[in-house]
C-alpha cells in the first residue's frame, strides 16, 4: 500500500502541512509521496490510499475533477474523504440546505444564468435576498475555493465591480448570504478527525476581511454552542453516510449571540498545523493514519 497526497501542479512539495504528512507516513513504514491528481491515476494501484490535501483550484473545472475521482473510484483507489462525501460537499448550495437545521447561515440561489443586463442581475440579487433582514450580501459561486469570486454587494452602492464580473461568469451558479459584520473579528475554523474534535483556529482569510495571522483555540476555548454543532454534525454523517469522514473542517460566523455555520469542507481542508503545537500535529496526523 502507498499513501499519495494529492496536490495542485503549482504547490507539489511546497506545501509545509503535506510535507508534515509525508514524513509522519514514511517514518511509520509507510510509502508516501507528494503527487498532482494526474500521477496518482496514473501511478497509483488497488487499495492505494489517496489524501486530498492541497488540490487548490479544482473548483476552476470541478467536472474534470469528478471525472478524476470517478477514474480513482473505477481503480479501487481508498479516498480519504471516501468518494461519497466528495460528491455531496462539492455544492455549497446543495450540502447547505441539507444541514440547515444546524444553524446554518442563511443561503439563496441567485439566478442569472440567462441575464443579459445589469438590470436583471440587480432585481435578481433583490429578489435572492428578500428573506435576509439585510442591506448587504455577499455572493460567490455554490462550487468554489479560497474566496473565489467572493465579493461583498450592498444594495445601496453601485456594485459596479460585483456587476460586471457576475455577468462574466453567468454561466456559473452562485450562492446569496447575508452579511455579518462579525467577519472582521475572524471565523472559527473546527478541525475534526476520525469525529474526534482536536481543535480551532480563528483565521482571517483576507477575502471579506483583512488578512491576518490566525490564532489557535484549544479544546477549552471553543464556544459550547460550536462544540454542539459538531456532534449534531457527526449526528448528520452518520445517518446519512454510516460513517464519518476522516477530515471535516467546519467553519463559523458569530451572529449576534450564537454562530452560524458557513462551511463545511471534506474535499481539501486546511488542518492549519503552522498555528498549531508541534505534539498535536503529530497527534492529529497518526489520528489520520489510523
Amino acid at each position: 500500500m502507498k499513501i499519495f497526497i494529492a496536490s495542485s501542479k503549482k504547490y507539489v512539495g511546497k506545501i509545509q502541512e503535506d510535507i508534515y504528512i509525508r514524513d509522519v507516513c514514511i517514518s511509520k513504514g509507510i510509502t508516501s509521496e507528494i503527487v498532482t491528481i494526474e500521477e496518482v491515476i496514473k501511478f497509483s494501484k488497488p487499495f492505494d490510499v489517496v489524501i486530498l490535501k492541497s488540490i487548490w483550484g479544482y473548483h476552476r473545472d470541478y467536472k474534470k475533477f469528478l471525472e478524476q475521482i470517478s477514474v480513482l473510484r473505477n481503480k479501487k483507489v481508498v479516498l480519504v474523504n471516501d468518494y461519497s462525501f466528495i460528491y455531496w460537499n462539492i455544492n455549497k448550495l446543495e450540502y447547505l440546505k441539507e444541514i440547515k437545521n444546524i444553524n446554518v447561515i442563511p443561503t439563496s440561489s441567485l439566478k442569472i444564468k440567462k441575464s443579459h443586463t445589469a438590470l436583471y442581475i440587480r432585481n435578481a440579487i433583490a429578489e435572492a435576498g428578500k428573506n435576509f433582514n439585510t442591506d448587504t450580501f455577499v455572493i460567490k459561486p455554490s462550487i468554489s475555493a479560497s474566496g473565489y469570486l467572493t465579493y461583498i454587494y450592498d444594495i445601496n452602492k453601485k456594485n459596479s465591480t460585483v456587476i460586471n464580473a457576475l455577468q462574466a461568469n453567468k454561466h456559473l451558479d452562485f450562492v446569496m448570504q447575508p452579511y455579518r459584520p462579525s467577519i472582521l473579528d475572524g471565523e472559527i475554523s473546527i478541525i475534526i478527525i476520525n469525529g474526534k474534535l482536536l481543535y480551532g483556529i480563528v483565521r482571517f482569510p483576507g477575502i471579506l476581511s483583512d488578512k491576518k495571522d490566525a490564532i489557535y483555540l484549544n479544546l477549552n476555548d471553543l464556544p459550547r454552542y460550536i462544540k454542539k454543532s459538531a456532534s449534531s454534525i457527526g449526528d448528520l454523517f452518520l445517518e446519512k453516510f454510516g460513517v464519518l469522514p476522516r477530515i471535516c473542517r467546519v467553519d463559523f460566523l458569530k451572529n449576534l449571540t450564537n454562530y452560524e455555520i458557513l462551511e463545511v469542507e471534506l474535499i481539501d481542508p486546511d488542518l492549519f498545523f503552522r498555528y498549531i503545537p508541534v505534539s498535536l500535529r503529530k497527534k492529529a496526523i497518526l489520528m489520520l493514519l489510523k
